[in-house]
């Protein structure tokens, strides 16, 4: 349910036009579309004040552009008024893409992206810091040559690129490539920067004859992670280089989508020049309450006091209740162990984590009402930041005291909408 109401990454952006001096940039999430405005945003550059909203976040039913990755082991382009399809096989050893002309028996073009033996090479050292006994030989015998899984298609001038992820199966394994395909000298290369060797390609776009934007994940079954977020490739050299600014919505985030000077990722929505990013603005899943609202420690107690009248940041849900992110705040206690495992985990506030249920999702944290206290008594987190108080005198070993800004409200037929809040980077 937390995810459904509360993963609100764009899966697909448009350019679309309302007017012949009205264009705008359209970002489309499974229950929602952010419109934004160009001439707002050409505003905010030149320090004018916009004469339009700058955001406009409009119910829909966008489902059908979730990606389903298992599914896009080929991909289908016109050029030059004749049809193409790029499509992705492996064997036991090796993994081959191709490139071939709507109905033709054979390929035109074709390249092997990965082989056995450099997909231990790429992933050893990855999977030996979960895995410490883990070695070469053993990693030989047991890996799968996972499917190539095509992502995206763009094109310039005679080339055709291609970004390239791997199938989603126990054990598959492949490696963040993107393929040229030379249509005047019938010649396919793949590209496979060390940066990105663990990585999944799931986004692309030409930005000059010698210049690519790509978009990153890390995939395992059952789980998606952060891995080198976007970066800017120059395939002549072979170098990479981040986009993320610091504090930003692309810092340590999932790109989930990208269309010329725009990208989009679980946590938000950035617009981006040729090396960094211009103006961001990060994805708030919201409620607004019109009257005072009785909130509580633990969903369903008796309310000790009220919410005020204004919005307020949703952080988990279930059938009755939501927990919200709030003003005032309450100081509780926890297990040293339990306060460090939730610190080292980011207290689960990640977005992409939403979609990482295979292990059921993030784990309750509850502050008590005194050291060794009943959990019973104690509240109920999810999700939230957590401060860490000076230690009282005479504190009992392993105790640690905390501050907790988070409550919950009765669901209702309260709706949570998301908004778009403009994030300055950290210096």
């Amino acid at each position: 349910m937390s995810r459904d109401l509360l993963y609100l990454a764009p899966q697909r952006i448009e350019e679309r036009s309302l007017s012949e001096s009205s264009p705008i940039m359209e970002f489309y999430a499974p229950r929602f579309t952010y419109r934004h405005t160009v001439e707002a945003l050409t505003a905010a550059l030149n320090d004018q004040t916009p004469q339009v909203p700058e955001w406009t976040v409009i119910p829909a039913d966008n489902s059908a552009d979730q990606s389903q990755p298992e599914r896009k082991n080929k991909i289908s382009f016109t050029l030059g008024g004749d049809d193409f399809v790029v499509s992705g096989t492996s064997d036991d050893q090796r993994a081959t893409v191709e490139l071939r002309r709507e109905g033709a028996a054979e390929p035109a073009m074709s390249v092997v992206v990965w082989t056995r033996d450099q997909l231990v090479t790429a992933w050893l050292a990855t999977l030996q810091r979960e895995q410490k006994s883990l070695t070469a030989a053993k990693l030989h015998k047991e890996l799968e040559v996972a499917d190539p899984i095509l992502y995206g298609i763009d094109s310039s001038g005679d080339s055709v690129w291609a970004a390239v992820g791997h199938s989603l199966g126990e054990g598959e394994l492949g490696i963040g490539t993107v393929i040229r395909f030379d249509m005047k000298a019938k010649e396919a290369k793949a590209f496979q920067p060390p940066e990105l060797a663990t990585c999944a390609v799931t986004q692309l776009s030409v930005r000059g004859s010698d210049a690519l934007l790509l978009g990153t994940r890390r995939q395992y079954e059952g789980t998606m992670l952060p891995c080198a977020g976007l970066v800017s490739f120059q395939p002549s050299t072979g170098k990479t280089a981040t986009m993320a600014a610091a504090g930003s919505p692309l810092a340590g985030a999932v790109v989930t989508a990208l269309h010329g000077g725009w990208v989009a990722t679980d946590k938000g929505i950035c617009s981006i020049d040729q090396a960094s990013a211009r103006n961001c603005w990060r994805i708030v899943p919201s409620v607004s309450l019109k009257s005072a609202t009785p909130v509580t420690k633990r969903p369903g107690e008796k309310s000790s006091g009220d919410l005020k009248p204004g919005d307020y940041e949703v952080l988990w849900a279930n059938q009755n209740f939501l927990e919200v992110a709030t003003r005032d705040s309450f100081d509780a206690w926890l297990a040293g162990d339990d306060f460090a495992e939730a610190t080292a985990g980011n207290f689960d506030a990640e977005p992409y984590k939403l979609l990482n249920s295979a292990n059921g999702g993030p784990a309750p944290i509850r502050p008590l009402v005194k050291p060794g206290g009943d959990p019973l008594a104690g509240a109920l987190v999810y999700r939230a930041r957590l401060e860490k108080l000076p230690t009282p005198p005479g504190t009992p070993v392993g105790w640690v005291r905390i501050r907790a800004r988070t409550g919950w409200i009765a669901r209702a037929k309260l709706e949570i909408v998301p908004k778009l809040v403009p994030v300055e980077p950290r210096p």
